[in-house]
């Protein structure tokens, strides 16, 4: 059975707020990733390399800037939260800005 403390360590409107918080900040991070993608002509694997390398630098960023270096303050999950768990929910957005400003910007090669 769960420790009393445990049960109340989290007050979950809060937990709500920072996962909508860092929800923001991936989504947007992807469509100016994907954007860059798009822009620089990346196709194929090193559109998504693209996205791994900055996802990895975005989600640093977040976990020792906004978080201190200590994520578990702020999320149940500790550093799931930040760096998994959002990245396959942002990818499609990131290929679909992706795919989009490509062919905008190449569309007469």
């Amino acid at each position: 059975m769960a420790d009393q403390a445990d049960v109340y360590k989290y007050y979950e409107p809060t937990v709500q707020l920072n996962n909508l918080a860092l929800s923001n900040i991936h989504t947007l991070a992807s469509w100016g990733v994907g954007t860059a993608a798009g822009i620089l002509g990346l196709t194929g694997w090193n559109g998504f390399i693209f996205f791994v390398i900055n996802w990895v630098a975005i989600s640093a960023l977040v976990f020792f800037v906004k978080c201190k270096g200590d994520s578990s303050v702020y999320f149940k999950s500790s550093f799931m939260d930040v760096a998994g768990t959002p990245m396959f929910n942002t990818l499609l957005s990131y290929v679909l800005v992706w795919t989009l400003m490509h062919a905008l910007v190449y569309i007469y090669d």
